[in-house]
């Protein structure tokens, strides 16, 4: 694959520690951010999405970007089918936003408890297939 492919549609941008969800920084080491480029930025950019809720920052209004996981709030259980499709047409809808990714190619919505997992594959305008995990992305009930 091209390596241009990356530096025109991506580029660069400061590694995000994303572990505690109330306190989201940037990496910094010796001093200065810590950069992520080409699948890592993509996977980056992929979380980022999963965290942001969708139009509630003026900056994001109207493009569509971010997810409705906070609509999720105060529930006790999430069953199969309204809310998870709604979650899932977010993903596939919003994460092409991405200039690096032409589409999701599965999405995957699980529970463990109380706590939902998404699993997921983007394919790439280049063709290259990135896999997703993201762990406890929302936890129901609060």
């Amino acid at each position: 694959m091209s390596e241009d492919f990356f530096d025109e549609n991506i580029g660069f941008e400061p590694e995000i520690d994303f572990e505690d969800k109330d306190d989201v920084r940037v990496i910094i080491r010796n001093g200065s951010p810590k950069i992520v480029d080409k699948i890592e930025a993509v996977r980056q950019w992929i979380v980022k999405f999963c965290n942001t809720e969708k139009d509630v920052y003026p900056i994001y209004s109207g493009t569509g970007f971010g997810t409705r996981f906070k609509k999720l709030y105060g529930k006790k259980r999430i069953g199969y089918g309204y809310e998870e499709a709604e979650i899932e047409r977010d993903f596939k809808e919003g994460l092409p936003l991405c200039p690096a990714i032409s589409e999701v190619t599965d999405f995957k919505l699980s529970k463990n408890g109380k706590v939902l997992n998404i699993k997921l594959e983007v394919q790439l305008f280049n063709g290259e297939l990135v896999e997703v995990d993201i762990e406890k992305i929302y936890v129901i009930g609060g």
